[in-house]
């Protein structure tokens, strides 16, 4: 479909899919946002809940499960114009939970700029269309590496290409706001609602590169994975204390419940 599709990645835990209501509540508005109004009134929230809730329902155990939605378009032709949220078309693509994205290895990022996008390009849209990513990771990435750390045309820090990316200096926590090129990721909002529960304050701020490097901490957060350390941003190695170390355990759990 051209990358012209709204989704979500969730993890299924014992048949349950963590934080369901918070990712459907997403995907409300990135499909109003795309493909709406609709012509069904105020019933299209519930028919669109009912009918992705349908396509996963007989799925059972441990599982990353991708949802997205798209509209079928005629050969040579994008459609526009009201259409009814049953013409909407929902695929499920899952497969069973890898362990091993979830181990207590750090992951190593490499700093790369992105394109900007436009300033009305909504921070809780997650669209299909993943080329630029796939093209700035076969440019950029070295042997060794494991995903880009997104920088702004100023030089601080966006996000990464599969998180949100979260400092930590003098007991300060601090993430970018969210915007056309910051995701208003699932797992960032949880640990922006219990950051003063580990820290001593909390800030959603522009951090540049030269703050980065004077960090304590960086940590990463998506759903699949939960939170995840950062240990070398680009030729940087960062260490831990082992006072953060068991602070961040306790967060990882709270978050992950």
């Amino acid at each position: 479909m051209y990358g012209e599709s709204v989704f979500t990645t969730m993890r299924m835990i014992d048949g349950v899919m963590k934080d369901w209501s918070l990712h459907f509540d997403r995907m409300r508005r990135g499909v109003e946002f795309v493909y709406g109004p609709f012509t069904d009134g105020d019933d299209w929230v519930a028919r669109l809940k009912n009918r992705m809730e349908g396509a996963f329902q007989d799925l059972s155990g441990d599982k990353v499960v991708r949802l997205t939605v798209y509209r079928e378009q005629a050969r040579g032709l994008i459609r526009t114009g009201l259409i009814s949220v049953q013409d909407l078309k929902i695929h499920v693509n899952h497969s069973v939970f890898d362990t091993s994205r979830v181990d207590e290895k750090p992951l190593r990022l490499r700093t790369s700029g992105v394109s900007k996008r436009p300033h009305w390009w909504p921070s809780y849209l997650k669209a299909g269309n993943y080329l630029e990513t796939i093209l700035a990771q076969k440019m950029f990435l070295k042997p060794g590496d494991d995903d880009l750390l997104f920088l702004a045309q100023n030089d601080t820090v966006l996000e990464s290409s599969v998180a949100n990316i979260f400092i930590v200096r003098h007991n300060k926590l601090y993430t970018a706001p969210t915007g056309p090129n910051v995701l208003d990721g699932i797992m960032r909002r949880k640990v922006c609602d219990v950051s003063m529960d580990f820290f001593n304050d909390f800030e959603e701020s522009e951090t540049s590169m030269d703050q980065l490097l004077k960090a304590d901490a960086v940590f990463g957060s998506n759903s699949v994975r939960g939170l995840f350390l950062v240990d070398r941003i680009d030729d940087y190695e960062i260490s831990y204390k082992e006072e953060f170390l068991h602070k961040f355990e306790k967060l990882k759990n709270r978050v992950l419940q």
